[in-house]
């Protein structure tokens, strides 16, 4: 059994925060991390999924601690801290799938390298006020510098991500025009091989037809609510509206929007779409609950969907097709960018144009990185034809 788990708890003002408890019957918080989450980690304002990542890496770090019957309080004091053994051991614990998948006993260098600096902080965090407290300046002094070693040492041991702009086998790209085709067919309501029970078709077609034209988030997508939706405009548009601790939202997993709001105007074929689902939607025999709550895409019940339910739907068609084996909500995100470098490129566009309208598209910030990240499939192509070009073009030696 597990020592530790995390446990939403909703605060008075509607907010929720991940704690990290014990995995007993009491399930009472750990009180130092509970400190830490809200003295470090929602103090930088990070987002609720971003904080329950770290808590479960405090998790992590504190089952090792643990395991090797090491005190960080006593170390402090001690001016000991953690040895480089010791370190590597913790950054190889950070590197580990709590469930090992079929062939794959690790995990991707990003994550270990956030569970190992989360580990890294808190250790450091519990060691300050230790140090602080000490009388003889001198011995102070000394602890400051051995924390400062401490820092050092670990900093040579960490995992190291790679780099955002790499292109490396296993990174996420956007679907193949097979698997496109596959996947634009398969989800059309009534279509053969549609593996969705009939009931279902028209919500899950709206649905991921949404993720695929739209290219947002999955809490994007179930956070839209009925009032974010205008089809009778021309062209039809919704907005997406970051809402942090939505009074209306009672999912054990909160539809939150990381990105910036925007308005995003729609085809016809994704209008026809919608509207075919809230049409759908408004039949209580179907959908008993959906007219209590406002949004969109609701579960069986019309319950708000979870995002649980949203990566079942997924899941359902990736057993259906074997071809669309890679596929996940945010496949569809890299592939809308596939989509929109290899347009741009073919339209010719200026490119910080062209860049700036992608940040706007997909709700990042105008100082944003993220499209050197996405749509690497599709400048990987145009670079390989730029340079099959080349080649088939190189000039012949006049000698």
């Amino acid at each position: 059994m597990k020592p530790y788990s995390i446990r939403d708890v909703r605060l008075e003002g509607g907010e929720r925060m991940p704690l990290l408890v014990h995995d007993d019957p009491l399930g009472l918080p750990v009180v130092r991390t509970t400190e830490y989450c809200l003295t470090k980690l929602r103090a930088r304002g990070l987002r609720r999924l971003s904080i329950r990542q770290r808590v479960g890496a405090l998790g992590i770090a504190l089952h090792f601690l643990d395991s090797h019957w090491i005190d960080p309080v006593k170390r402090a004091a001690e001016q000991s801290f953690l040895t480089l053994d010791e370190l590597v051991a913790l950054a190889d614990h950070c590197r580990a799938r709590e469930r090992p998948a079929a062939g794959r006993s690790v995990i991707n260098p990003e994550q270990a390298a956030v569970r190992y600096s989360t580990a890294l902080d808190y250790i450091v965090w519990i060691s300050e006020p230790v140090i602080a407290r000490m009388m003889d300046p001198r011995q102070r002094e000394s602890a400051n510098f051995a924390l400062q070693r401490f820092q050092q040492r670990a900093r040579s041991v960490a995992p190291k991500p790679r780099g955002k702009n790499s292109h490396i086998d296993g990174e996420r790209h956007g679907l193949q025009d097979d698997q496109r085709a596959l996947f634009l067919w398969v989800i059309k309501p009534g279509a053969p091989g549609n593996p969705y029970s009939a009931a279902f078709q028209a919500r899950n077609h709206a649905m991921l037809l949404t993720a695929y034209k739209l290219g947002a988030r999955s809490g994007e997508i179930r956070g839209l609510k009925k009032i974010d939706l205008n089809l009778d405009s021309d062209p039809a548009d919704l907005s997406i509206i970051p809402r942090y601790h939505d009074v209306d939202d009672r999912r054990l997993d909160p539809a939150a929007a990381k990105t910036n709001g925007r308005l995003l105007e729609l085809d016809a074929e994704l209008r026809d779409a919608l509207e075919a689902w809230l049409e759908d939607r408004k039949v209580r025999a179907r959908w008993p609950r959906a007219h209590r709550n406002p949004y969109v895409f609701v579960n069986r019940y019309g319950d708000a969907i979870e995002g649980r339910g949203y990566r079942q739907v997924i899941e359902t068609l990736r057993l259906a097709h074997p071809e669309l084996a890679p596929l996940c909500h945010h496949i569809l995100r890299h592939d809308w960018n596939d989509r929109w470098v290899m347009m741009v490129d073919s339209d010719g566009v200026e490119f910080e144009k062209a860049q700036a309208e992608q940040k706007y598209a997909m709700g990042w910030s105008h100082q944003s990185k993220m499209p050197l990240r996405y749509g690497k499939r599709a400048t990987a192509k145009a670079a390989n034809k730029r340079i099959l070009k080349l080649q088939n073009g190189t000039p012949e030696n006049d000698e």
